[in-house]
């Protein structure tokens, strides 16, 4: 099936979706500069009136006509252009429409133009290359588990190009592997292992999908042991705006290749990935450490984890776990229930603790045992949702007083019965000495966070559709700044994969790359100038 390479256009000079951007109360735009050009700076006498409500009247049948006559241009519509290329189209009024579009995170929802269910490359670019000639803003939506909805557009009326059907996981004699972009977590690692007992890093929840986890980081179980996920990736194939495909890895488009570890969605679709993977070890150790809650232990807590995290071995993956009511320690040691004991001594001491539970099993069953009860092997169809604010922050380890802060500020909340206890905190010990991830440099991909120890996620259930308290945002936010009120702008970040959707555009871009960020701006200008690939957080073209 030959492609047909899309008209190239502007979007921000395309009147059906001309961009606005907002600075303050200020709105300026194709409207503020016709505006600025037709009445200049004072007020207009009665001829300039006359003349300028000619003018706009000529200006709006020219436009209105235009838009027609782009369609037109095309020719097929959106239905007609996907059904050439066999593509299966949902459309509201579908029986599957609702299933289609109903989002993981049920409190950000949107409402697409349309649903493309592609079945090979082929039909991915297909897709694309149709939404682009109908003016559609295109989304690729492969596990769906944005904690903003960006796999549905962040927005209403884009088309959404639906992966997940395509999941196929294919490993190669030279051990490394070539996978779907619908794939999900949990069954791409039953395939590695099942295919030849091999593996690549993850998250725990089996069911998101490897596309979005992969190009925004892929922090999770075993990441101080083996890195990111994005660390693992050797290449991928990309549909770009303009509609080509190209290839990328270390040694081919090499830019892109940066921008897509750590910013991959603002750059392109990626239809195919391949990637290294290591022998699964024969043996891990998932553990519980219960411990007392109050103020006093938390601070103790938080202090002895950073201290071991900042010189335990790499095989030691550990976390904390905090509510209104209650903390644990829990990990996953690469190793068996000796090895653990003897790295644990350190903090066990420190605490005047013990383990409360261990135990030493097989590869896909520790990975099991942080489902969540979920089966690790997730394909489509997908029907788990929720309801939740999440955000985030990354940050070095934390001195006496800045923990002290923190936990004030908890039991503060604690302590007030009227206020809301529905949140919980993970502190992930993200960095130290042997982390995997910390011996790469911040540069070396675009995920920027390989010098911080902690890696927070932030979030409190409740709300669907929209409807979510503002004390659910304002007690987190209480939380994160009573960490970073006391740290200099550059000394603290946000992760990508945690999108917080309280987060205007600049700030998230800030947070979320820091010192990579004009380094994606700038390859952003070469390859999507238009903003083609946009999300309400996505990299911006520079100005």
């Amino acid at each position: 099936m030959s492609i047909e390479k899309p008209e190239r256009f502007s979007f921000s000079s395309t009147p059906l979706i001309a961009k606005q951007e907002h600075v303050g109360h200020a709105v300026t735009g194709p409207g503020a500069r016709r505006r600025r050009y037709l009445y200049g700076y004072g007020p207009p006498t009665r001829p300039q009136l006359y003349w300028a409500t000619g003018c706009i009247l000529i200006l709006v049948f020219a436009l209105t006509s235009g838009a027609i006559f782009l369609t037109r241009h095309h020719s097929r519509s959106l239905a007609s252009c996907l059904a050439d290329a066999d593509v299966e189209l949902v459309q509201k009024g579908a029986n599957s429409w609702g299933t289609e579009i109903k989002p993981w995170n049920l409190r950000v929802a949107y409402t697409p133009a349309a649903v493309a269910v592609p079945r090979s490359i082929d039909q991915i670019r297909a897709s694309f290359n149709c939404g682009i000639k109908d003016r559609l803003r295109v989304s690729a939506k492969a596990g769906g588990h944005s904690f903003g909805s960006y796999g549905l557009g962040g927005e209403d009326g884009h088309l959404v190009i639906e992966l997940d059907r395509m999941h196929a996981v294919t490993l190669h004699d030279n051990h490394t592997a070539t996978i779907q972009p619908g794939a999900r977590v949990g069954h791409v690692s039953v395939e590695l292992y099942n295919q030849g007992r091999r593996a690549i890093p993850h998250g725990a929840c089996p069911g998101v999908g490897l596309a979005g986890h992969v190009l925004y980081g892929g922090y999770g179980r075993t990441s101080r042991t083996n890195g990111l996920t994005l660390d693992w990736l050797r290449g991928a194939k990309v549909i770009l705006a303009d509609g080509s495909m190209v290839y990328c890895s270390a040694t081919e488009n090499k830019d892109l290749f940066w921008a897509l570890r750590g910013a991959g969605p603002s750059f392109g679709i990626v239809v195919e990935f391949e990637f290294d993977t290591f022998a699964a070890p024969d043996h891990v150790t998932p553990f519980t450490i219960d411990l007392h809650w109050n103020e006093e232990k938390a601070i103790d807590t938080l202090k002895a984890l950073q201290d071991l995290a900042m010189t335990a071995p790499k095989e030691l993956n550990i976390f904390s776990f905090v509510t209104a009511t209650s903390q644990v320690i829990q990990g996953l040691y690469i190793g068996d229930e000796v090895g653990l004991n003897q790295t644990l001594q350190p903090l066990l001491a420190d605490l005047m603790t013990e383990v409360s539970y261990m135990t030493t099993v097989g590869w896909l069953e520790g990975l099991e045992h942080y489902a969540d009860g979920e089966a690790l092997d997730q394909t489509y169809p997908y029907n788990a949702h929720a309801s939740f604010y999440t955000t985030s922050l990354t940050t070095p380890a934390l001195n006496d007083e800045q923990v002290k802060s923190l936990m004030s500020t908890i039991f503060m909340n604690i302590h007030e019965h009227s206020a809301r206890h529905s949140w919980d905190i993970f502190f992930e010990m993200h960095g130290g000495n042997h982390s995997k991830v910390a011996q790469v440099d911040p540069s070396a991909t675009a995920y920027v966070h390989r010098d911080k120890m902690l890696l927070y996620q932030f979030s409190d259930t409740g709300g669907n559709h929209g409807e979510f308290p503002n004390e659910g945002f304002a007690v987190l936010k209480r939380f994160m700044d009573s960490i970073t009120n006391s740290m200099a702008e550059e000394d603290w970040g946000m992760y990508a994969n945690f999108v917080d959707t309280q987060l205007d555009g600049e700030t998230a871009q800030k947070r979320y790359y820091g010192g990579n960020l004009p380094g994606l701006r700038s390859i952003k200008g070469k390859l999507d100038a238009e903003d083609v690939f946009w999300n309400p957080q996505g990299i911006s073209p520079p100005s």
